[in-house]
Parts: C-alpha cells; sequence; structure tokens
C-alpha cells in the first residue's frame, strides 16, 4: 500500500534462506527509491506463503496472516502521522527508538569503540577476535540473520575448525551481548532473540585446571638459568607470581612503589578494578626471601610512590601502548617457561596461569580454610573460590578417592 511516496509491505527476504527452504518475513518501506527491510519474527517456505496469501490459511499459518496483517497496518498507521517521511521518524514511531545498527559487524564496531574509550582494551581485543570469527563464517550478517539455525551452523563450524566448544561459549557469549545492546537500542526484535531456555543454550566447556605439585615447584625453583637471562627474568617473574597469591603480569606490571612496603606487596587486580569501584578489594602479599631477591634484581631502586616498580610499562605509554607492553612481556615469560617446563618433564604447559592456579591448589593442600584462598586470590565470594576449584587436578582428585576403598 502506499502512503504518498511511500510503499509498504510484508514480504520474503530471498537474501536470507534459511534451513529447509524458509524465508523470512520482512516488513520492507520503499521511499524515493530506498529500501529498508525490517524483521517481523515471521518465516515461511514458498508453499507456505502461497498459503498464507491465499482466502483460508489454517493453523499456524492462520495466525502468522495475522500477525503480519497487524505489523503492517501498524506501520501504515506510523507513515500517516510522519510529515514529511523520514526512516529515522518511522523507525522511532514504530520501534519507540531510532534503530542503531544494519548489521551484526557495525553493532560489533560500536562496543568495541566504547570498550576502548573506557580504555578497556583486552576485552575490546576479545570482542574484535569473536566479530572476526562470526564474519569468517559468513562474510556480510545482519542482525536479523542471528537464529538458532544460525548458531548452531556456527557451532558445528567451530568444532569443523579444529577449535574447542569452550572457544564457542566464549565467542557466542560476545555475540549474546551484543544482541542484548541491540535490543536495548531497537535494533534487534526481543521476540527473535535465540538465546534461552528451549532456545540455543551457549554451551560452557568443562576445562581440568592444571597445577603443580609441591615437588614440581621445586624443580622450578632449582632449575639453573644463565645469570641476567631471559631465561632467568621469566623464571623470576613466574616465581613471583607464585609466591604473590597468583598476581598476573597486567598487575605486576602496574605495581608503583607506593604498593610495596617491607612487609608486603599491595595490589588491587586490574581484571575487578572497573566492577568493584566502589568497593574495591586490596589483595596483600607477603614479602619473603625470595620476593625480596627478585625485586632487588629487576626492581628499580627505591621507587618514587607513583613509578612503577619493574619498568616494564612507562608513565608516558598510553593505555593501548601500555597493554601491547605487558602482552610481549607475558609472551616472553610464557615462551621461556615452556621450554623451561619441557625440559623438566613437565605433562603440562608451564604458563603464568599454572603459577597462579599452583598457588591456589598448594594452598588449600597445605589446610588453608576455603575464605583465606579466597581472599588471597583477590575473589569477591567464596562461591566463586569453588567455582574456581572445581575440576581441579585430575590426578589429585583419583589420589583423595583411595581413601573410599582404603579397608
Amino acid at each position: 500500500m502506499k502512503k504518498g511516496r511511500v510503499n509498504v509491505s510484508i514480504v520474503p527476504d530471498a537474501r536470507r534462506k534459511k534451513e529447509g527452504g524458509k524465508l523470512p518475513l520482512k516488513l520492507r518501506i520503499t521511499y524515493k527509491g530506498e529500501r529498508r527491510y525490517y524483521g517481523t519474527g515471521f518465516d515461511a517456505n514458498e508453499e507456505e506463503w502461497a498459503a498464507i496469501n491465499s482466502a483460508g490459511p489454517r493453523g499456524e499459518l492462520r495466525r502468522i496472516k495475522a500477525g503480519i496483517a497487524e505489523i503492517e497496518k501498524k506501520a501504515e498507521d506510523c507513515i500517516e502521522k510522519i510529515v514529511p517521511f523520514s526512516f529515522k521518524q518511522f523507525e522511532k514511531a514504530f520501534f519507540g527508538k531510532e534503530i542503531q545498527f544494519e548489521t551484526l559487524k557495525l553493532a560489533f564496531k560500536a562496543q568495541i569503540e566504547q570498550l576502548e574509550s573506557n580504555d578497556q582494551w583486552g576485552t575490546a581485543a576479545f570482542y574484535r577476535t569473536a566479530c572476526n570469527a562470526l564474519h569468517r563464517f559468513k562474510a556480510k550478517i545482519a542482525l536479523e540473520d542471528v537464529d538458532q539455525d544460525f548458531l548452531r551452523k556456527f557451532e558445528k563450524w567451530i568444532l569443523g575448525e579444529g577449535l574447542s566448544i569452550t572457544t564457542v561459549g566464549i565467542y557466542l557469549r560476545a555475540l549474546r551481548t551484543i544482541l542484548n545492546i541491540a535490543i536495548d537500542k531497537g535494533s534487534f526484535r526481543k521476540d527473535a532473540y535465540p538465546f534461552g531456555k528451549r532456545k540455543y543454550v551457549i554451551p560452557t566447556g568443562k576445562n581440568i585446571k592444571k597445577a603443580l605439585a609441591i615437588d614440581q615447584i621445586k624443580k622450578v625453583f632449582e632449575y639453573p638459568t644463565p645469570s641476567g637471562s631471559f631465561l632467568e627474568q621469566a623464571k623470576d617473574f613466574w616465581i613471583l607470581t607464585y609466591l604473590c597469591n597468583g598476581i598476573n603480569m597486567m598487575d605486576i606490571a602496574r605495581l608503583k612503589g607506593k604498593d610495596i612496603d617491607a612487609k608486603s606487596i599491595r595490589f588491587i587486580r586490574e581484571k575487578t578494578k572497573r566492577t568493584k569501584r566502589g568497593d574495591p578489594l586490596i589483595i596483600t602479599a607477603a614479602r619473603n626471601p625470595h620476593v625480596n631477591a627478585i625485586l632487588a634484581k629487576w626492581g628499580k631502586k627505591s621507587p618514587a610512590e607513583e613509578e612503577y616498580v619493574f619498568g616494564i610499562i612507562e608513565d608516558s605509554d598510553t593505555p593501548k601502548v601500555a597493554r601491547a607492553k605487558i602482552q610481549q612481556f607475558t609472551k616472553l615469560v610464557n615462551k621461556w617457561m615452556k621450554r623451561m617446563g619441557e625440559d623438566i618433564g613437565f605433562n603440562l604447559t608451564l604458563t603464568t596461569y599454572v603459577a597462579r592456579h599452583s598457588f591456589a591448589t598448594i594452598l588449600l593442600r597445605s589446610g588453608a580454610p576455603m575464605t583465606f584462598a579466597s581472599q588471597s586470590l583477590g575473589h569477591s565470594n567464596v562461591i566463586t573460590t569453588q567455582k574456581y576449584f572445581a575440576g581441579f587436578d585430575l590426578e589429585a582428585q583419583a589420589e583423595y578417592t583411595k581413601a573410599l576403598v582404603n579397608f
């Protein structure tokens, strides 16, 4: 139907063919030669579409016919009131908000830019990786393309690429966030949301967290390294992570003179600074002769309160440059520790992540209460710590369960 120079119709979108030959039914608005399509939440194949347009469709097809007729009528009523017509005003009137994103890539781009403006460079990189993976699977993705069928096919494709089910979950949790934002901004229909109960459920991987036993830790401490070498530096910073409550490289790099006194090192996990801004959790790690030796060897002598202790980053670095330096330093440590682990004969890849898990595991095995482990790791509650230890150290679990038949 035409309203002035505006044409309103419901049409099957042949560009978006789905499984079983179904096509999404779109509200098409044409004005001055420009066409825009909006999802209705309904699909139909060629035969069903013919039946919907017949005099007496039945059952589900009758419901679809009534639904799209209601959408078409609403669009016509909105257009009647918009003089002169504009798509921007139509979207605001029809959806209650102006459409912010026309494609999935634009939605990701907006989120990535927002994260980078907040100096959340790591999270931004994570979203960029997810976006790239989705667009390797399908070159051009409209928001309405993201349905349960799309998600199932993406999962199958990722697994076919030799990646894990955990990777599927990581990418699709990012996508779920993007769709939630798009719904809030009026760019995606809430009733077309593909995630949730009786819809597509994002898979969760079951990672067996790996840690070293105390005798293996001893081998790391005693491993010979040339003085001043990259290997020595990597070993020392790995040990610093292990001894200082599992502190990661990001937080090590950001330690300043004010964070260190004669007895302790204090820090707030960079990971939680934004979420715990109103009630930051300060982690305190006790100094000992090993920690003191590492500070003396690699740290600055008597650093000023606001001076970075290890010089991994500089105060003049932009957030992006600082993060790149820390990532490079972490890669260097992991590279040399991997070589050390292979030389010793460990059956896992020796990384700083293993150092954090080893600290936590050995802490609990020593008899420390879960609440102390939770505080040491910087977890907001004991439940988080309990989840953290779920699936921990399969070999240790097998050893513990021997007690069940220790007659």
